[in-house]
């Protein structure tokens, strides 16, 4: 269940996707978690295209722990309180950041600057109980995914969150609905039931009559698959399941 739901790693095991797609080796699919971790850390933690790039030939623990040593910035650790007034003590992030880089050391070292707040944020993220860990839900990493490229791509217009789904909407526009989901969709057979249920649920209550279910494109799902729903034939909807394509996360 772990392997199924959950995409990351806990101290030197991985936890990834199989090949799908472009992400048809270890360094890609290392790539492609360093990426979409982006969109759930960004307030705290970027890794670059470079970073992604270069550090994919490495274990997840270890672009992990280059980040956070990275993070460091040295001219603003003090081993010594100061006594200047405009010191601005942090206790959670001095303690944080002690446990991880000083753990032996009875001599605290002390952070004066906020701008250690993000490295302490990434230690307590993924260096739980004393081991470096970090696993996020694929649906929710695909989920962000997508609403940050729909955000993008439609930036003229209304793009609302709704933690399953993702709704567009403008003044000429009746609205389009998006359900995410992290699914290795066969042609002949679409696993989509659940996605399905929602949309039809939705279209009943004459909340939206255009509704896509977008999951990761693979080398056998490549097209649109229009989904016809017997009783919704007397109404007036377009469903369809939309293969969305991750390959600008290995594009330079």
């Amino acid at each position: 269940m772990l392997e199924n739901n959950l995409i990351g790693f806990s101290q030197d095991k991985e936890y990834l996707p199989k090949d799908f797609d472009e992400f048809n080796s270890l360094n890609r699919l290392r790539q492609l978690f360093l990426n979409l971790s982006n969109n759930i850390l960004n307030s705290y933690c970027n890794f670059t295209k470079y970073e992604q790039r270069v550090l994919s030939n490495y274990d997840l623990e270890k672009a992990f722990i280059y980040k956070i040593k990275n993070m460091q910035p040295l001219s603003f650790v003090k081993i010594n309180k100061p006594k200047s007034k405009n010191f601005r003590f942090c206790l959670n992030s001095t303690k944080i950041i002690n446990n991880y880089f000083n753990p032996n050391n009875k001599e605290p070292i002390f952070i004066s600057n906020n701008k250690l707040l993000p490295l302490a944020k990434l230690i307590s993220v993924c260096y739980v109980n004393n081991k470096h860990q970090l696993l996020i839900d694929k649906h929710l990493l695909f989920h962000e995914f997508v609403l940050k490229k729909i955000k993008k791509l439609h930036s003229d217009k209304t793009v609302i969150d709704l933690g399953n789904s993702i709704c567009i909407k403008s003044e000429e526009f009746v609205g389009l609905k998006i359900y995410t989901s992290w699914k290795d969709i066969e042609v002949k057979k679409p696993n989509i039931k659940d996605e399905l249920e929602s949309a039809i649920k939705s279209i009943k209550k004459g909340e939206y009559f255009q509704i896509y279910l977008a999951y990761p494109k693979n080398n056998e799902f490549t097209k649109q698959i229009p989904v016809y729903v017997d009783e919704l034939k007397n109404k007036e909807y377009q469903i369809k399941a939309i293969p969305y394509s991750l390959r600008s996360i290995i594009k330079n």
